[in-house]
């Protein structure tokens, strides 16, 4: 029984402004790269078109502009970057869910958003979870998966594709 807490995960704000939806790398983020890393993405469903903001290392800026009619699906993905997956049947995982853009006619998939945080407790041993009560009873987890699952599902209706298995 995992209890679940904003404060064990990080992922964009998200916020409507003038019929807009605008996410954009959180504070938390911006202050543990030190600004290096700046992301903005703007959706505009009047004009039908994305508007993505990048900024690296401060000075390297780079504008996209996507109409609706180019986006073929939302790509989210998922992987445990826990290191204990490795050496241990029984892990509490550290969740990363990613969100991009699937592009028609691309190969690749824009990047949009990271949503990180812990995640809960796994066992794919032969031993039931009780024989782990210590890591199974304290357990918490952030609230990356449903924050994720909100967006994507958010963006899916706003532009009006399907939701796809991200790529790699």
């Amino acid at each position: 029984m995992a209890w679940t807490s904003s404060f064990l995960s990080m992922g964009p704000r998200v916020s409507k402004q003038q019929g807009k939806l605008i996410a954009e790398t959180s504070w938390w983020h911006r202050i543990f790269t030190l600004g290096t890393v700046y992301r903005q993405v703007v959706l505009r469903p009047k004009k039908k078109e994305i508007h993505l903001y990048r900024c690296y290392a401060w000075f390297f800026r780079k504008k996209q502009r996507i109409p609706f009619h180019h986006v073929e699906a939302i790509a989210y993905g998922y992987s445990d970057q826990s290191g204990n997956q490795y050496f241990s049947y029984a892990h509490d995982s550290y969740d990363t869910f990613s969100v991009g853009l699937r592009l028609l006619g691309q190969p690749d998939d824009i990047h949009l958003f990271y949503f990180y945080g812990d995640g809960t407790f796994t066992n794919n041993g032969p031993w039931p979870d009780w024989m782990y009560w210590d890591d199974y009873l304290v357990d918490m987890s952030g609230t990356q998966q449903s924050d994720s699952k909100k967006f994507v599902e958010l963006l899916s209706k706003m532009i009006g594709v399907s939701i796809v298995p991200g790529r790699g």
